[in-house]
């Protein structure tokens, strides 16, 4: 009986452990990331987009290649762009929405309400970075990390 009671428990213990060993075997390795600081608090998420090119930059989000959003932890966050890109230029956008409503806050002109950032670090004066300026290369192979420190107005 006490042979049968083991046996169960380990077959249960096996099998719980093989997804585990499936999924990191499987972990892409390849891809962009993206290192998020500066946070002025730990609320909400942050939610970042990968552009593959100028078309829409950074408004309109139709041209947005893919996008994630990832909880804030002691202050950072790291955005995960995982899989095979194709070598080229690629720019970063990306915001704190610190309520989790998914949309970029802004008042009735413009001016940001919420945490918000580019790729290259790019500090905005009086209108929105092109993508020229927020561009950096990617080779196609392997992770090209980058990071972005927030602005706060």
């Amino acid at each position: 009986m006490r042979v049968r009671i083991r046996l169960i428990a380990l077959v249960m213990i096996v099998a719980a452990a093989l997804p585990g060993l499936s999924r990191a075997q499987n972990a892409p390795d390849a891809g962009i990331k993206v290192d998020v600081y500066g946070f002025r608090n730990a609320n909400g998420q942050v939610r970042c987009a990968l552009w593959p090119k100028g078309e829409g930059f950074p408004r309109d989000d139709t041209h947005i290649l893919t996008h994630v959003a990832v909880p804030i932890k002691n202050f950072k966050g790291q955005c995960v762009f995982a899989g095979h890109f194709a070598a080229g230029d690629y720019a970063v956008t990306l915001f704190h929405d610190e309520d989790n409503s998914g949309k970029f806050k802004s008042n009735m002109i413009g001016y940001p309400l919420e945490g918000y950032g580019f790729s290259n670090n790019v500090v905005p004066v009086i209108k929105a970075p092109s993508f020229d300026e927020c561009k950096f290369h990617y080779d196609g192979s392997g992770w090209k990390q980058i990071s972005i420190k927030m602005i706060y107005r």
